[in-house]
């Protein structure tokens, strides 16, 4: 091929080379931020499909998606389920591969093929939400049953509590609690609560909330400047994990604050 038909081919195929740049450009931003709130979502509706279906809707009362204020911002809770048998608080976490991890880890690791992502322990996560609602609402903390839930295809590869289960097994689950502790006449009173603390919370608050899950799942470069901590907004430090050697940022005061953020 000359230059010259070189040259005269380029304005043919340069709209075909940009329209691809930015497709590429459109599917990598896809990735990193609508496709994980995709199947967060997709997830969560799984679990509220389930609990109308297989629930009795006069025993058990379903409160989806909470945002409750926390001295230190808010935090979401993907339901909570009010009956005569305690309060369940559910978090959804929607996984696939191996899940490696233990009550007492900080972090477990979701593994693909050859590809390992470490991700913060849910129960700890929900721990944060039992007591949240404790202190809110004064209603003690042993009425809270914190659950964890996985929804896809996703398989424990170590022993894991028994409040952690796959969506199928989840309804069991909570049907295993047969021993009431909250009178009926109060059961609507304690969801009307819930509900009214959520109801504290404002728009800016929730767009806020998105904004830190999203800015927290990016990783920061071990070569950029030390990022804030999530959780008190101290300057992080880099730190090398004892399990895989692998990097990460940690905050300075541990262990009082314990906020991570992955490094990239």
């Amino acid at each position: 091929m000359t230059p010259s038909s070189t040259t005269d081919l380029l304005p043919q195929i340069l709209p075909i080379l940009l329209l691809f740049g930015l497709l590429s450009v459109l599917m990598a931003a896809f990735k990193a931020f609508l496709l994980p709130t995709l199947k967060g979502r997709l997830g969560e509706a799984s679990i509220n499909f389930w609990v109308k279906r297989m629930l009795d809707q006069n025993v058990y009362h379903l409160i989806p998606d909470v945002t409750l204020p926390t001295p230190d911002g808010t935090t979401q809770i993907d339901h909570v389920i009010v009956s005569r048998y305690g309060i369940f608080v559910i978090e959804t976490k929607t996984y696939k591969g191996w899940i490696y991890g233990s009550e007492r880890d900080a972090k477990w690791t979701q593994v693909i093929y050859k590809r390992k992502e470490r991700f913060q322990n849910p129960l700890r996560q929900n721990h944060k939400h039992t007591k949240t609602l404790s202190d809110l609402t004064g209603i003690p903390h042993e009425y809270f049953k914190s659950m964890v839930v996985f929804v896809g295809e996703s398989k424990f590869k170590t022993d894991m509590p028994a409040n952690v289960v796959h969506i199928r097994e989840f309804i069991r689950h909570i049907k295993s609690y047969q021993t009431p502790i909250i009178r009926d006449g109060q059961v609507a009173e304690v969801a009307a609560v819930i509900q009214e603390w959520a109801g504290t919370v404002t728009d800016e608050q929730r767009r806020q909330h998105v904004k830190n899950l999203r800015r927290n799942r990016r990783g920061v470069e071990t070569s950029a400047a030390a990022p804030a901590c999530p959780r008190c907004g101290s300057a992080m430090v880099l730190r090398t994990s004892r399990k895989d050697g692998s990097q990460f940022w940690g905050c300075p005061g541990y262990p009082a604050c314990r906020g991570t953020r992955k490094a990239a």
